[in-house]
C-alpha cells in the first residue's frame, strides 16, 4: 500500500475493488471507475486488488461515487469500500513492512 507523504491527520483514505457482473469484459468498468475516483481530485494508486486513494474528505467522497456512477454504468456492479481517517505515514507503513520482511 502507498500512501502519500501529505496524507495525515487531515485525509481520509480510501479503498475501493470494483466486481462488474454478468458482463462479457470486466476491464472496462474497472478502468472506468479508477479514472472517475482520479478526475475527482485524489492521489490514487492502483493495486492488484483494489485501488488506494487519499485526499480531502470531501474529494474522497465525491471520488467515490464518481467510481461507482462510472462503474455501473457498464451494468450490475458490486463494489467494496473501506474508509479510513488518521492515514499512517510512510515511515509508519515502511517499518511495518521492514518487521514482517526480516
Amino acid at each position: 500500500m502507498m500512501v502519500s507523504e501529505s496524507a495525515g491527520q487531515g485525509h481520509v483514505g480510501l479503498q475501493f475493488s470494483v466486481y462488474p457482473l454478468r458482463q462479457a469484459h470486466l476491464h472496462a468498468a474497472i478502468e472506468a471507475a479508477v479514472q472517475a475516483a482520479a478526475e475527482a481530485g485524489v492521489d490514487v494508486t492502483v493495486g492488484r486488488l483494489g485501488t488506494f486513494a487519499t485526499g480531502d474528505e470531501a474529494s474522497v467522497f465525491a471520488a467515490l461515487r464518481a467510481a461507482f456512477v462510472a462503474a455501473k454504468s457498464f451494468g450490475s456492479t458490486v463494489m467494496v469500500v473501506t474508509l479510513s481517517s488518521g492515514l499512517p505515514s510512510e515511515g509508519t507503513v515502511a517499518e511495518i513492512q521492514g518487521a514482517i520482511n526480516v
